[in-house]
C-alpha cells in the first residue's frame, strides 16, 4: 500500500488576532482535499492582543487543531523546534500565521507530498511583499547560493520535511535564519527535493515582523555558523530514518 500522505502544519503566531483564524481555516480546507492524515499546530509565541484566546476557540471548534502557548516571546526558531517535537504526523511544514498564503497555493503545496523528501517553494509574485523584503530577499538568496554552492530559487519559502530528519538534527537556530539552516542541512544530508512556485497574497492586517535589526543580526550569525559547519568543517546533518 502506498504511504499515507501525513503532515503536521505549524502556524506560529505573535499578535495575529485578525489573521490566525483565516490562516487556520484556509489550511484545513486545503489539507482536507490533499492529505490522508493531518493536523494544524498553532504556537502562540507570547501574544498580548487576543491571539491566544482566538487560537483556543479554533482548537475547540476543530479536532485537527492543537494550540501550544509560550509565556513570553521566544522567537520563531523556538516555535519551529517545539512544533516538530510535538508533531504527530510524518511530514512537517511551517506556514506563517499572517494569512498571506492563499488556499490554492496551500493546496498545491500539500499536493506535492511524496514527490521527494523535501518540498520547497518560492513566491511567483514577490512584488506584493513590502519593499524591504523585495530588496533583501533576492540578495539573501544569491549570497546563500554563492556561499554554499547551490542554485535554489529561495530559502525562506514553505518547506516540507520528514519529521524524522528534523528530530535527528542536533540544533535549530532560534531566529529567522533557521529556515535557510534547515534547508541547507537537508540538502547537505542528501535528501531529495522538488521546488515549486506559489502565489502569495498581500498582508491584510498588521505589519510584517521579518525585517528588523535583531532578525538581520540573527540571520547573519546563523549563516556564518552554518558556513563554518558545512563548508569549512564538512559536517552534515543526519538524515534520520526516512
Amino acid at each position: 500500500m502506498a504511504d499515507r500522505r501525513s503532515i503536521s502544519v505549524l502556524v506560529p503566531v505573535l499578535n495575529e488576532v485578525s489573521n490566525v483564524r483565516p490562516t487556520v481555516e484556509t489550511l484545513l480546507k486545503a489539507l482536507s482535499e490533499t492529505a490522508d492524515e493531518y493536523e494544524v499546530i498553532v504556537v502562540d509565541d507570547g501574544s498580548t492582543d487576543g491571539t491566544r484566546e482566538e487560537a483556543g476557540r479554533l482548537a475547540s471548534e476543530y479536532s485537527n487543531v492543537r494550540v501550544l502557548h509560550e509565556d513570553r516571546n521566544r522567537g520563531i526558531g523556538h516555535a519551529y523546534k517545539r512544533g516538530y517535537a510535538e508533531a504527530l504526523c510524518k511530514s512537517f511544514v511551517y506556514i506563517p500565521g499572517d494569512n498571506t498564503w492563499p488556499y490554492e497555493s496551500c493546496r498545491q503545496l500539500f499536493g506535492q507530498l511524496g514527490r521527494a523528501d523535501i518540498v520547497t517553494s518560492y513566491a511567483l509574485n514577490p512584488e506584493v511583499r513590502p519593499l524591504g523584503r523585495r530588496i533583501l530577499s533576492p540578495l539573501y538568496t544569491t549570497c546563500l547560493n554563492l556561499l554554499f554552492g547551490r542554485n535554489m530559487h529561495y530559502y525562506n519559502g514553505l518547506n516540507i520535511y520528514p519529521v524524522s530528519f528534523l528530530r535527528a538534527r542536533t540544533d535549530t537556530a532560534s531566529g529567522f535564519g533557521f529556515q535557510a539552516q534547515v534547508l541547507l542541512e537537508a540538502l547537505a544530508a542528501g535528501l531529495t527535493y522538488v521546488e515549486i512556485g506559489l502565489m502569495i497574497d498581500e498582508r491584510n492586517a498588521g505589519g510584517s515582523k521579518a525585517i528588523s535589526s535583531r532578525n538581520v543580526f540573527s540571520v547573519i550569525t546563523t549563516v556564518l555558523s552554518l558556513f563554518w559547519k558545512l563548508r569549512l568543517c564538512g559536517h552534515t546533518a543526519k538524515a534520520g530514518n526516512l
